[in-house]
């Protein structure tokens, strides 16, 4: 199984996203968001997507190099037209617009259709934090891609509908909260099945709304559902979903999750809040490096060995895979390799 430094894993990722016929630069970024998934420890948003986003190329259901088209605005508020955009590209140019936006008037949110798959979310919302701002991101999956049931529910009726918030923190990583509203995300089922490995428990009923831990009954087909994540109290993760699908869809045109929904894209909804337009910035990251202090000083449960916020596991693995390298499973980089090859690409 083959370990990689990180810049020759994005080099090889972007010389096969360039033989698909993407330019230099959007192949570069597109590489780069990839690999940082896997790097941040999140395999199921990272190269394994390599072969859905040329496939989705090929087939024309994404178009390299697009600009987002700005359809309504108001001072704090805009909605783009992705034009079927790389999602990578079009999230970072909405990003953008809602951080300016909330530069000016405090608080903005941008909202995104026609856009494709744009990834881990983590990502926008740590490049707002970067900059002192306090990023939300969530997505729907622009109506279509159903994977999860209503709570009591066995037919797939929504997107695992993830959601990101990252927030400054003063300190040696910000706080980033990445999380499907299901108890996982569908990438992550995909990664077992390269590996050959089982899932846990309580992930997935197959197409007969049965529990399995097969990734093969779960694909079907028929194809089964993701539960929504709360295990005894999954009516929370029910409830939280339906936000985020409302939020993702219903404002910015890219509808609610249906019957019939167009699928591998996503419907998002981006927020950026200018934390100095209502505290100063010393004094926010004073106030959240005493309250993390304050959450690490609880007494461990037995067998845990220190409390964590989130993104702190993420920024650790950062850390030791620029060091260690990225490991990449035998299945997926046969599989990336194969692509590469119908475009003429060796890596």
């Amino acid at each position: 199984m083959p370990v990689f430094e990180i810049e020759t894993l994005e080099a090889s990722c972007a010389s096969v996203f360039k033989g698909a016929g993407l330019g230099e630069d959007e192949a570069s970024l597109i590489a780069h968001s990839l690999v940082l998934a896997n790097v941040m420890g999140h395999d199921s948003h990272g190269v394994i997507r390599v072969v859905q986003y040329c496939k989705a190329l090929d087939d024309g259901k994404v178009e390299p190099g697009q600009q987002v088209t700005v359809t309504k605005e108001a001072d704090a508020s805009a909605v783009v037209d992705g034009a079927w955009g790389f999602g990578q590209t079009i999230c970072h140019q909405a990003m953008d617009i809602a951080i300016e936006k909330a530069k000016k008037r405090s608080v903005a949110v941008v909202e995104v259709f026609n856009c494709s798959h744009i990834g881990r979310l983590g990502e926008y919302v740590e490049s707002a934090a970067e900059q002192g701002i306090l990023g939300i991101v969530m997505c729907n999956n622009h109506g279509g891609g159903l994977l999860q049931p209503p709570f009591g529910g066995i037919d797939a009726r929504m997107s695992p509908n993830p959601l990101a918030v990252g927030i400054p923190t003063g300190g040696e990583f910000p706080v980033i909260v990445d999380m499907t509203s299901s108890v996982v995300a569908e990438g992550k089922i995909r990664v077992k099945r390269n590996l050959g490995e089982m899932l846990p428990e309580g992930w997935v009923v197959d197409g007969g709304g049965n529990p399995t831990t097969d990734p093969a009954k779960f694909y079907g087909p028929p194809r089964g559902a993701i539960l929504p994540f709360g295990g005894i109290s999954a009516h929370k993760g029910y409830a939280l979903s339906i936000i985020v699908d409302v939020l993702s869809g219903a404002l910015g045109g890219a509808g609610l999750s249906r019957e019939g929904g167009v699928s591998g894209g996503n419907g998002v909804f981006v927020m950026a809040i200018d934390i100095e337009a209502f505290i100063g910035k010393e004094d926010f990251e004073k106030d959240m490096q005493t309250f993390i202090g304050w959450l690490k000083s609880s007494r461990l449960m037995d067998g845990v060995g220190e409390i964590l916020l989130p993104g702190e596991m993420e920024a650790r693995q950062h850390k030791q895979k620029q060091a260690d390298g990225v490991f990449v499973d035998d299945e997926t980089w046969r599989q990336i390799g194969e692509t590469g090859e119908r475009y003429g690409v060796t890596i």
